[in-house]
C-alpha cells in the first residue's frame, strides 16, 4: 500500500493518493485485503452447487421439444445451463465496464469503495429475494440481478491488489487471496451442506447474505481505497467502450494466458456444475445422501487446495509462474480423467484430491501471473477482462456439458453422460496446459 495517506478527516474511510509509492503489506492488511474473496467464494459455490439445483429442481419439470427429426428433453441439467449461462453473461458485459468507470472515479473515499459498497448490498436484497421467487423466470430476473450486483463489488474490487501491493509481494498476496477463498468454499460446504440437505434453505441463503455483508464491511472500512488525483482526458464512453477491448499486439501475454484461463475453468466449473447431479444419478443416491457426499467431494478438494494455496503463491515468487500454472493444468488432466473411471464414492473422493491439488496451483499463481502482465494504471479495466474468461467459462461449460449429459444419458442406460463429460473436462486441462506456450514470464509497469 501507499506510504503517504490523505489527511485525518478521512480516517473513518482511509485513502491513499494514487501517486504515492507502494510500501510493503503487512499480515493483517492481507487478510483484510483478500477478505471479501470468502465471502464471494462462500456466496457463488454453494449457489451452484446446492441451493441453485434444488431451486431448479423444485420449479421445473421436463419439457420435450419436437424439432424436426431431432426432439430434445429439456431436463434439470439443461434448465439449470440456461440459468446460469445466461444470468453469467452479465458477469461478461458489466464487470469489465464497471472496472474501468472504477479506474478513472475521484470519489473522496476512494475510486473502488463505492462500487463494493453498492454492489455488496445489492447482493444481499437479491439474496433475500431469491429465497421467496414463485417460478423459474423469476429465479432468472432475481438471479441475474444477482450477478450485476456481484459484478459491480467485484470488478472494482479485484483493482485493489494491484493498486496497493508491490510488485515482489504479489505472489504472496495471491496464496491470500486463494486460501480464503479456499476457506470460503470449506465454510460454505460444511454449513450449507448441513442446512440444505436438512430443508433449511432460507436459512442457507441467508447465511450466505450475512458473510457478504460482514465482508463486503470489511473490504469498504478495513481497507485503505487509492484516490486518483489526475483527471483522465478519456470520455466516459471511450473507456467503457475500450473495457472490452484488449490490445493484444502490446500485451500478447496477458491474453494468452486468459485463453489458458478459460480453458482451464470450462473444465473445472464443469465437473462442479455437475457434480451434485453425478453422484445422484451414477450413484443412485437420494437428495440429501448426494447433496452429503457432494459436500464431503467440495470439502476435500478445497482443503488440499487452501494447503498448496499460500505455498504454491510465495514459491511462484521464487521459481517462476508459468510452470506452476502448466503444472496445475497437467494435475487436472490426470484427475478429470481418473474420474471417468470412479465406480464408487471413495474413488470419486480419492480422485477429488488430485482436482484440489491442480485447482490450489491454478488458483494462487494464475492469478498473480495476470496482475504482473497488465498496466498498473488500467488494474481494474484490465482484471475485469480477465473475468471475461473466467465469466464465460460457467456459460460455455452449462451450454456445452449440461445437454450434452441429458442427450448422452437419455441415449444410454446409467449415467454415461457424466463419464463423458469427465473426458471432455480433461481434454479442456491439456488445451489449457499447450495454449501457455506463447506466454512469457515479464513484468508490465
Amino acid at each position: 500500500m501507499a506510504a503517504t495517506t490523505i489527511p485525518a478527516r478521512r480516517r473513518f474511510l482511509p485513502v491513499v493518493l494514487d501517486s504515492a509509492p507502494r510500501r510493503r503489506v503487512g499480515l493483517r492488511e492481507m487478510i483484510l485485503l483478500s477478505g471479501l474473496w470468502f465471502g464471494i467464494s462462500y456466496l457463488w459455490n454453494p449457489l451452484a452447487l446446492f441451493i441453485l439445483p434444488g431451486i431448479v429442481k423444485d420449479l421445473t419439470h421436463p419439457v420435450t421439444l419436437h424439432l424436426g427429426i431431432l426432439t430434445p428433453t429439456l431436463n434439470k441439467n439443461t434448465y439449470l445451463a440456461v440459468l446460469e449461462g445466461l444470468g453469467t453473461i452479465f458477469a461478461v458485459v458489466w464487470q469489465p465496464a464497471i472496472g474501468a468507470i472504477s479506474d478513472r472515479s475521484m470519489f473522496a473515499i476512494g475510486r473502488r469503495r463505492p462500487y463494493i459498497a453498492v454492489g455488496a448490498l445489492g447482493v444481499v436484497i437479491c439474496l433475500s429475494l431469491m429465497a421467496i421467487v414463485p417460478s423459474f423466470w423469476m429465479l432468472f430476473v432475481v438471479y441475474s440481478a444477482l450477478q450485476l450486483f456481484s459484478n459491480t463489488a467485484q470488478g472494482p474490487y479485484q483493482g485493489m491488489l494491484p493498486d496497493q501491493v508491490p510488485e515482489d509481494q504479489r505472489g504472496q498476496a495471491s496464496g491470500y487471496y486463494g486460501a480464503l477463498q479456499m476457506v470460503g468454499l470449506v465454510s460454505a460446504a460444511v454449513v450449507i451442506g448441513i442446512l440444505v440437505p436438512s430443508n433449511l434453505r432460507w436459512i442457507s441463503i441467508m447465511s450466505i447474505a450475512l458473510v457478504i455483508a460482514v465482508t463486503g464491511a470489511m473490504a469498504v472500512f478495513g481497507v485503505r481505497d487509492v484516490r486518483t488525483t489526475r483527471r483522465s482526458t478519456e470520455s466516459l464512453g471511450r473507456s467503457i467502450a475500450l473495457s472490452f477491448v484488449l490490445d493484444v499486439k502490446r500485451y500478447p501475454d496477458f491474453a494468452w494466458l486468459m485463453v489458458s484461463r478459460l480453458l482451464f475453468l470450462i473444465a473445472l466449473v464443469g465437473i462442479q456444475r455437475f457434480a451434485l447431479n453425478f453422484l445422484q444419478d451414477a450413484f443412485r443416491l437420494s437428495d440429501d445422501a448426494a447433496k452429503r457426499d457432494t459436500g464431503y467431494l467440495i470439502i476435500i478438494i478445497v482443503t488440499v487446495a487452501a494447503v498448496v494455496s499460500l505455498s504454491a503463491g510465495y514459491l511462484s515468487e521464487r521459481y517462476g509462474r508459468k510452470r506452476f500454472v502448466a503444472a496445475a493444468c497437467l494435475i487436472g488432466a490426470l484427475g478429470a480423467g481418473l474420474m471417468i473411471f470412479a465406480t464408487s464414492i471413495p474413488l470419486v473422493l480419492i480422485f477429488g484430491v488430485i482436482l484440489g491439488l491442480g485447482f490450489g496451483i491454478f488458483l494462487s499463481v494464475d492469478w498473480a501471473f495476470a496482475t504482473d502482465l497488465i498496466p498498473k494504471a488500467e488494474a481494474g479495466r484490465y482484471m475485469g477482462v480477465s473475468n471475461i474468461a473466467t465469466a464465460s467459462s460457467g456459460i460455455l461449460a452449462g451450454f456445452l456439458l449440461g445437454p450434452i449429459i441429458d442427450i448422452v444419458n437419455k441415449g444410454t442406460t446409467g449415467a454415461a453422460g457424466y463419464r463423458v463429460m469427465f473426458g471432455i473436462s480433461a481434454v479442456f486441462f491439456l488445451i489449457a496446459f499447450f495454449t501457455l506456450r506463447p506466454v512469457r514470464e515479464i513484468k508490465v509497469d
